[in-house]
């Protein structure tokens, strides 16, 4: 079983690393938003997979913040 991460946390290192994102629910995941970048994929389960939040900070550019917040 891959390493995962409870939705709380991911949201706590979103608010410290990406000040000002948005998240709204689409019909099968979560559409995260913040400056002028979109990633429209990230999924809605309550524990989600390290590869995912991965993904997700590197199209941020947010990487480096999100290890260091222990989640990516």
């Amino acid at each position: 079983m891959s390493a995962s991460h409870t939705y709380s946390s991911i949201v706590k290192m979103l608010e410290a690393c990406a000040p000002g994102h948005s998240i709204r629910l689409a019909t099968h995941s979560r559409v995260i938003s913040w400056k002028t970048l979109s990633y429209p994929s990230f999924p809605k389960a309550d524990k989600v997979e390290v590869g995912h939040i991965r993904k997700l900070a590197r199209h941020f550019g947010i990487l480096d913040c999100a290890k260091k917040h222990g989640v990516a």
